[in-house]
C-alpha cells in the first residue's frame, strides 16, 4: 500500500478548508478546558490577538520587542544555543536576533527600532490559530527554495509557533526550529548589539 505524504494531506485540508471550515467547526463539540484553566472566551480572544500582533505586517521592532516579557523563556534550540554561547538571557537573545533581522532586512534605515521589524514590513501568514488556557499556537505558511529542483523553484512549508501568554505579554515560546550548520551561520551573521 502506497503511503500518502503528510504534506499532501495538509495541503488538501488547507485547500478544502475554506469551503467547509465553518460548517465543520460548528459541528465539532467544544473541548473542555483543562483542570485549573479559567480562561474566558474574551481572554482567549485577547491572547490570540496578541499573537497575531506579533506577526502583524508593518509592526516596528520597538512594538515587537514590547510584546515580549523580560522574563521570556525560549525553547527554540537554535536561539537557546546562541544565548548560551553569549551567556545572555532568552529575552536579550530575542532582542538581538530581531534587531539583526530588522537591520539586515531594511538596509539603510537609520532608526532600526522604529522601522519595520521584518523585510519590507511584511509579516508571516498565519493559516491556523488556536488558543487553550494561556497557550496560543500559530501555524505559519512559509515559502522555501527547493534545493533539489532548478533555481527559482519553491515549495510551501508550514511551521508552528506556540506562545504562553500572561499579563498581556508573550512569556514563553516553542517552535519546530532545527540546529543546522547553515541556520547557525545565518543567525550568527544577523547578530549585533541591541539598539539603545
Amino acid at each position: 500500500m502506497k503511503r500518502i505524504p503528510a504534506s499532501w494531506i495538509l495541503t488538501a485540508l488547507l485547500v478544502l478548508a475554506p469551503a467547509s471550515a465553518s460548517l465543520l467547526v460548528a459541528q465539532l463539540p467544544q473541548a473542555p478546558m483543562p483542570a485549573g484553566c479559567s480562561a474566558t472566551a474574551a481572554q482567549l480572544a485577547a491572547e490570540k490577538n496578541l499573537v497575531l500582533d506579533f506577526y502583524r505586517p508593518g509592526i516596528t521592532l520597538r512594538q515587537l520587542i514590547a510584546l515580549i516579557d523580560p522574563g521570556y523563556v525560549q525553547h527554540n534550540p537554535l536561539a537557546l544555543k546562541l544565548a548560551q554561547e553569549k551567556h545572555i538571557s532568552d529575552y536579550e537573545e530575542f532582542s538581538r536576533l530581531f534587531t539583526g533581522i530588522a537591520a539586515s532586512a531594511n538596509p539603510g534605515s537609520k532608526n532600526t527600532l522604529d522601522g519595520p521589524a521584518r523585510q519590507g514590513g511584511r509579516g508571516p501568514r498565519v493559516v491556523i490559530l488556536t488558543a487553550e488556557c494561556d497557550l496560543v499556537t500559530a501555524i505559519v505558511e512559509n515559502t522555501r527554495r527547493d534545493p533539489t529542483a532548478p533555481p527559482g523553484t519553491t515549495y510551501e512549508r508550514f511551521d508552528f509557533d506556540t506562545f504562553r501568554v500572561r499579563g498581556g505579554k508573550l512569556v514563553e515560546h516553542w517552535d519546530n526550529e532545527e540546529i543546522t550548520p547553515d541556520r547557525v551561520d545565518a543567525m550568527r551573521k544577523l547578530q549585533q548589539p541591541p539598539a539603545p
